[in-house]
């Protein structure tokens, strides 16, 4: 088969499972990343081994592959969109969304796609020889010199390679790599993106049809590409680009691996999106066997030669001998495939000099690994082609003879990457913007409470950290962004941190309220205010005077019972029309409970659920509602009930009030709604057996009645009981010091508590955290408010004044939509 005249591609036909070129049929897979940090040195070795034993499961004679990692530019008007339809649409969502759409736009952040090519074998190979392969031969020339040359691809031959393809993509799905075949539209891009560089890329076809044929491809790879010395400038309608193309010229002899960096990873550490195009032959033991063997035998000649002139070896020589002698014998011992591989790294950039620096960056970035990088000169568009998909290899230089462990051990699918993310299924969405993260590599972070909910996990959130890491800020953030997306939104606030936050939501025209039980209106929390079911608050009000009066006799008890009868069948029933009622009786145990819980309700806080009118009915659905719980007396944990002062009583059964009425959040409003409970320093409610209740309740409910649970609190300790932890789908872990709880931070997150993770939580600085996500994966983020106005309205920091608190405060003009033509990317 010969390649059409002017044709600039080798490939001339793919679909979902093959690309055929003129002479080979290959198959593309989409490979999964895998998280890498806070990963153990055994978890990575795993994570190596799968690489590892997948690579080696290819057993084809001549096997080919092509590991290409690149970079997409993430798609901030697709993400706004998914998000928006996730919100009710309400006042002040629009100005926030296009607020984070052009926040993160500005950012630039990219995601990493990791591709697995695999050469099924040579086009024609079953005619290569005999009879009916010169016949087939001259009638091809006969129909070239005729005129008649047809470049369709024989459906015949499609079915051929199309079955090799699935066995081997059931292989490789089955594997721990868990490929899944690149669909049509993600090849095409990996086409369309190399002619691209740093710009944009255009949209893909708007044909459905899920084949590109002979004709039909050279439309992803237009425009001009001007081969230069070191680089290549591509010329697109949209504007030009410099691409520069860099090979791995040494490796050391010995990569540490798991201790050591990944060195396919390593790149992802640079500021600037650097990708991966490796073509590797995979070579059956035997033969690998003997090639080391051959490069020994060459080692320890020069070795003698060296000693008997007298000289001493050179100590690099030793060292060759003992890594051949260490390679020979894993080769014979393993049975495993070795690898000759040409590996590039390609850098993408604006302009000349920009592309120029980020070169100098990539070579002493890979100069501290021990690794010689080079920018080969002369053959810059051959090596553009080269990592096209299906090509060949097109510079045989550097070629890099080596293990497979060494290639697995680079770790291609590592990343950073934290946060919301559809599940297997398609299940779920991507929440809102709320930071990127740190150290090793720069990924965008989102976060919705509510995916929880949508993936049937449970629902329940912890932070956790010492007080100004930032940990009430980003609770506040996720609320703020909750309420804004109207959902139904419940905060337990014992200091008051809230109150800012309610004031931008007034502001920006939400439904908001604070309600501090210190000067709330009497009979706020009273029981008969709560719900419309006449049941549902009579057992309220008999387990409040429960916990009033924890010791009462069976006696008392009854009286109890009847009077909250008599009162809830009367109009407006409250708890003050029970203690009227037991005052009225003539028996004297009733009586005395009336006189006891009359001396109660004179006490401060107490009018809350003790007034003659009762309090009135809270409308909670569309509302945030914060209840302030400064003035309480709460008793320690381990302080008995039967010691409990009267103060710490009522502090106890107002706790149990509030609980109720988050619990109520769940119960009482539609189960498709969406609802929120914020529950800032959890151990005044997990204090009592009453608010304990609460977490595991609200996160086994919360996956049928669409309701999250954000727990906060200084010490991670008060989060470890078992109910608890087995509620926890995310875990947000603030800059933490102290031994004792350094140690339970690390078990709160699920992660090793080595050294290094240790060190790593306490260096955390301010508006940094440790965040475990969803799918167990663990990482350092920044918490990123996104402006100065948002910071002084959610820092928790005395200090730092309101925006509202300034005389020549004027709230922010309402936003543009963020779907409209001037607002997209």
């Amino acid at each position: 088969m010969r390649r059409p005249p002017g044709s600039r591609l080798a490939a001339r036909y793919f679909d979902d499972r093959i690309l055929f070129t003129d002479s080979a049929a290959w198959a593309y897979f989409r490979l999964p990343t895998v998280s890498y940090e806070f990963t153990t040195a055994e978890e990575r070795e795993a994570l190596a081994n799968n690489v590892e034993i997948a690579l080696a499961a290819i057993r084809m004679p001549d096997a080919e592959v092509h590991l290409r990692v690149a970079h997409r530019t993430y798609p901030a008007a697709e993400w706004a969109a998914g998000l928006d339809a996730t919100s009710d649409g309400g006042p002040g969502w629009v100005n926030y969304l296009e607020e984070m759409y052009r926040h993160v736009w500005a950012k630039d952040f990219w995601t990493k796609e990791v591709y697995l090519g695999v050469r099924l074998g040579a086009r024609g190979a079953r005619v290569n020889g005999g009879v009916f392969s010169q016949l087939l031969r001259l009638y091809q020339r006969s129909e070239k010199a005729l005129g008649l040359e047809d470049d369709a691809i024989d459906g015949g031959d499609i079915a051929r390679w199309t079955e090799q393809a699935e066995r081997l993509g059931r292989a490789l799905g089955a594997s721990a790599l868990y490929a899944r075949h690149a669909t049509a539209d993600e090849v095409a891009w990996l086409f369309q993106h190399a002619v691209t560089g740093a710009l944009p890329d255009p949209p893909l076809s708007a044909c459905a049809r899920r084949t590109w044929g002979p004709g039909e491809i050279e439309t992803v790879v237009e425009g001009q590409i001007h081969n230069g010395r070191t680089s290549l400038r591509i010329e697109q309608p949209g504007g030009e680009s410099y691409a520069a193309f860099l090979s791995f010229a040494r490796f050391p002899d010995l990569m540490p691996f798991p201790d050591g960096e990944p060195w396919v990873h390593y790149a992802d550490a640079l500021p600037f999106p650097v990708e991966f195009s490796s073509r590797m032959k995979l070579v059956p033991p035997s033969r690998a066997s003997r090639d080391v063997g051959r490069k020994l035998a060459y080692a320890r000649d020069m070795d003698q030669h060296i000693r008997e002139a007298g000289a001493e070896a050179p100590l690099a020589l030793a060292e060759q001998i003992d890594a051949a002698r260490m390679l020979e014998h894993g080769i014979a011992k393993e049975r495993l495939p070795f690898v000759y591989g040409w590996h590039r790294l390609i850098v993408n950039a604006p302009t000349q000099e920009t592309l120029t620096q980020r070169v100098e960056a990539v070579v002493e970035h890979y100069r501290d690994m021990g690794i010689d990088v080079v920018n080969s000169t002369g053959d810059q568009f051959s090596l553009f082609s080269e990592s096209l998909p299906g090509d060949r290899v097109r510079l045989g230089a550097y070629t890099q003879r080596q293990p497979l462990r060494t290639i697995a051990g680079g770790m291609p699918t590592a990343t950073v990457d934290l946060g919301d993310r559809p599940d297997g299924a398609g299940v779920g969405w991507i929440g809102p913007y709320i930071g990127e993260t740190l150290g090793r590599a720069r990924s965008i972070v989102h976060f919705d409470p509510l995916v929880a909910a949508a993936r049937n996990r449970p629902t329940a959130i912890a932070i956790t950290g010492e007080p100004g890491g930032g940990k009430t800020t980003l609770a506040l953030l996720l609320i703020c962004q909750l309420a804004l997306r109207g959902v139904t939104v419940a905060a337990i606030d014992p200091k008051g941190d809230a109150e800012s936050l309610v004031r931008l939501l007034q502001r920006r025209g939400r439904r908001a309220r604070v309600l501090p039980l210190g000067s709330a209106s009497p009979g706020l929390l009273d029981p008969f205010s709560f719900g419309d079911d006449l049941a549902a608050k009579k057992t309220m009000a008999t387990e409040t005077l429960r916990l009033l009066l924890p010791r009462m006799s069976e006696e008392r008890e009854s009286a109890m019972i009847q009077a909250i009868g008599v009162a809830a069948n009367q109009p407006r029933p409250s708890l003050a029309k029970v203690v009227d009622h037991l005052e009225g009786m003539s028996d004297p145990a009733s009586r005395n409970l009336g006189a006891v819980l009359r001396s109660m309700s004179d006490m401060r806080l107490a009018r809350l659920c003790f007034h003659p009118s009762g309090g009135q009915q809270i409308d909670t659905e569309g509302w945030t509602t914060v209840f302030t719980l400064s003035g309480l007396t709460l008793p320690d944990v381990t302080v008995p009930r039967d010691d409990y002062s009267y103060e710490q009583r009522l502090s106890v059964a107002l706790l149990y009030l509030v609980s109720q009425f988050a619990r109520r959040l769940m119960n009482g409003i539609d189960r498709h709604v969406p609802k929120a409970i914020f529950l800032d320093e959890a151990w005044a409610i997990t204090s009592t057996p009453e608010g304990a209740k609460l977490v595991p309740e609200v996160s086994r409910m919360g996956r049928s009645r669409n309701t999250a649970l954000i727990l906060v609190s200084q010490n991670a300790g008060d989060l470890l009981n078992e109910q608890v932890t087995n509620c926890l789908s995310s875990v947000f872990a603030f800059r933490s010091s102290e031994r004792v709880e350094v140690d339970n931070v690390m078990a709160l997150l699920g992660v090793e508590p080595s050294e290094e993770h240790k060190a790593a939580l306490r260096s955390l600085g301010n508006g940094e955290c440790v965040f475990r996500d969803l799918d167990e994966r663990a990482g350092r983020v920044g918490v990123d408010l996104m402006s100065e106005e948002l910071v002084r309205w959610l820092d928790t920091n005395p200090t730092r004044s309101r925006p509202d608190e300034e005389p020549d405060y004027r709230p922010g003009e309402p936003g543009v939509d963020v779907f409209s033509e001037g607002a997209r990317r």
